[in-house]
Formats: structure tokens, sequence, C-alpha cells
């Protein structure tokens, strides 16, 4: 499918290609080019993607003339790839990524009009994902991954507020005096379903997953699941309204919206 991405790691990834994360299938980019580039070379200066030290880089592009932002790669580790679909793209994303792992994957889809703002995105360990999906805009969020194989994936249409944090594991190993065991929890993967709106300042810290259509409240710490269409909010975070979703535009919902959350595109009378 995508060059450079071992077929393990491609196995993983068409994993994440479902109805409740995002529109693309294995086959969405058999009728793309790929320009790919080596960003330690200085091959992706033109494109706004600087490399900042370590290993080599690989950077496979769909649109080898169009810059993509600002962006900041450290990749200490060999194998790593960072793959933007930037054709047609209106928008920009800025950050710094940190790669010290082998065989990762940053996989960054289609923008439109939007903006991301990872100020820092860190992969910690070998052979992981981060994957953005289509349409979706950040503020500004960081981004922790921790785990050999362990995957973070925010879905379509997400929106992001300012000051999010995903982490997909405690930082540190709480342990029981008495009986010596672990009782925190491993890391493990994260996903974000479609069109899930994390509003300003949220904590992801361990939830396993958001379900599509979902509002994470402003200061909200998620360490479980979330069901679908629902409002959470509080330190946790629990559930205070069911049966909604939320739009872009501060007066309701596109029918395109409606649509991507399984609704009919106009509200019934």
């Amino acid at each position: 499918m995508i060059p450079g991405i071992s077929p393990a790691t491609e196995e993983r990834l068409y994993r994440l290609f479902s109805a409740p994360v995002t529109d693309l299938t294995p086959d969405a980019f058999a009728d793309r080019s790929f320009t790919l580039l080596d960003a330690s070379a200085g091959e992706t200066a033109h494109l706004g993607i600087g490399w900042v030290g370590g290993s080599t880089l690989t950077v496979v592009v769909t649109d080898p003339d169009r810059p993509v932002g600002q962006l900041r790669v450290q990749a200490g580790g060999r194998d790593n790839l960072l793959f933007i679909d930037n054709a047609g793209w209106g928008g920009s994303i800025s950050g710094d990524i940190r790669l010290p792992g082998h065989d990762n994957l940053v996989f960054i889809n289609r923008l439109a009009d939007g903006y991301i703002g990872i100020p820092d995105l860190l992969l910690r360990s070998d052979r992981q994902i981060f994957f953005w999906g289509i349409g979706s805009t950040a503020v500004s969020m960081s981004v922790e991954i921790e785990g050999e194989e362990a995957t973070i994936a925010v879905g379509d249409d997400a929106l992001v507020s300012n000051g999010v944090w995903l982490r997909n594991y405690d930082m540190h190993a709480l342990h029981d005096l008495v009986t010596g065991v672990q009782i925190n929890r491993r890391p493990h993967d994260m996903v974000i379903e479609r069109h899930v709106w994390l509003g300003q300042d949220a904590l992801l810290l361990g939830a396993e997953r958001v379900g599509t259509g979902s509002v994470i409240g402003a200061r909200s710490l998620v360490k479980s699941t979330v069901p679908p269409h629902v409002a959470v909010a509080g330190t946790p975070a629990r559930v205070i309204r069911e049966d909604v979703s939320w739009g872009r535009h501060p007066y309701g919902m596109t029918a395109d919206e409606r649509v991507a959350i399984g609704l009919p595109p106009e509200p019934m009378d």
C-alpha cells in the first residue's frame, strides 16, 4: 500500500480502517502517487519538515511540491517513517516529533483547510503507530506512546482543543507494598473514534476508546472507555448527557456531520 511500511505494520494499520474510525479502506491509496524523501539528507526542507538529528528518516508524501507547515523530527532509531497525505491540502501542521525507537509509523491523513498543532509527539518504543484521521484538526495537543507495537489513533473529523494530552500509560508503575503486585494498568492501545470533540485541557491518560461523536468536557480526566454519543466531564470523567453529539458550527451540525455519525442529513420534525 504505502511505500516503506513493513508488512506487519501495514497489517496493524488495516485494523484501524473501520467505519467507527475512518472512511479509509485498504484500497484507498491504490490510485495515489507517492514520493519518498530522505529527511536526514535535507530532501524535505522545502515541505517545512526539518530533521534535527539521529538516524535516517523516510518521509512519504502524495504531493512533493505542497508544503505541509513546520515540523521538526528527531529520529533516533532505524526504519522510522512519516507519511503525510498532503495532496490537495489547504491547511498546515506544526510541531515536534521524536522517534527514539525503531520501525515506527506516523500516519497523517488529508487535512483539507484545517490546522494540526502537536507541540510534542513522542513514540517512545519500537513498532508503534500514530494515526491521524481525515479532516481532523487540533489547536494544540501533546501525545506520548509507550509500549512495543502500541497505537494511538485519532479518527476522522475530530476536533482537539488547546492543551489536550493523549497518553496510553501512567508514566510510572504503581505497586501494592503488601503483595508487590503492580496495580496500575500497563501501556495499551488508544482509539479515538470519528467526530469526537476533546475539550480544552482534557487529559486522556490510559483511555482505551472514545466512542463516535462523543464530547470530552474541558479539563476532564479520562482513564476508561467512553461510549458513543455521550458527553463526559469531571475528574474522573463521568457521563453527564446521553444521546448527544456536536457540530463545528456554533449553531448546529451540518448534514455531512450528521451522516458521518449515522444520522439522517436533516433533523426529524
